[in-house]
C-alpha cells in the first residue's frame, strides 16, 4: 500500500488531532463536566495520563515491525510525533503524579520510586524518553548524521 504525499499529509494531521482528544477529555472534564472524572478527578487524570502515554509508546514502538512486515515505508514519517507525543504525555502523566499525589515532596516522590516497582519502571522510562525527545528535531537528526 503507498501513499501519496498528500494522504501522509493528511494522515499527519488526523493523527496530531486524534493524539490530543484525551488530553481534550481530560481539560473539559475538569473545567466543565467534572462527573466525567469520577469521584477521585485527581486519580482519575494521573491513570489516564499513564494509559494514553503506554497506548502512544506501544504504537510507536509497533511501527518499524509494522513496516519491516508491510513494506509501507510512509509509516516512518509519523513515527517522530508519535513519538514526542508519547513523551509529552509522560510529562503531563508524571506531573500530575507530582503535583496530585505528593504536592511536590520530593523525599516522599523519592520513596515511592524505591517502594513500588511500577513507578521505579515508569521513572526509568521517562528518563530514557528524555533524550530520544531532545534528539528529535530535524538539526539533532542531521548533526547525528542522518
Amino acid at each position: 500500500m503507498r501513499l501519496s504525499e498528500h494522504g501522509v499529509t493528511a494522515l499527519k494531521a488526523f493523527l496530531f488531532i486524534a493524539a490530543l482528544l484525551p488530553l481534550a477529555y481530560l481539560v473539559a472534564g475538569a473545567f466543565f463536566f467534572p462527573d466525567w472524572l469520577g469521584a477521585n478527578p485527581a486519580e482519575y487524570i494521573t491513570r489516564s495520563l499513564g494509559d494514553w502515554t503506554l497506548r502512544l509508546l506501544l504504537l510507536t514502538l509497533a511501527i518499524t515491525p509494522l513496516r519491516r512486515i508491510a513494506g509501507w515505508t510512509w509509516l516512518l514519517r509519523l513515527r517522530r510525533m508519535l513519538g514526542l507525543f508519547t513523551f509529552f504525555y509522560a510529562l503531563l502523566h508524571v506531573s500530575s503524579y507530582v503535583s496530585f499525589d505528593h504536592v511536590f515532596d520530593v523525599g516522599e516522590i523519592l520513596k515511592d520510586i524505591v517502594k513500588r516497582p511500577f513507578i521505579t519502571v515508569g521513572f526509568i522510562c521517562l528518563v530514557l524518553l528524555i533524550p530520544l525527545a531532545a534528539t528529535s528535531t530535524n538539526a539533532m537528526v542531521r548533526r547525528l548524521g542522518a
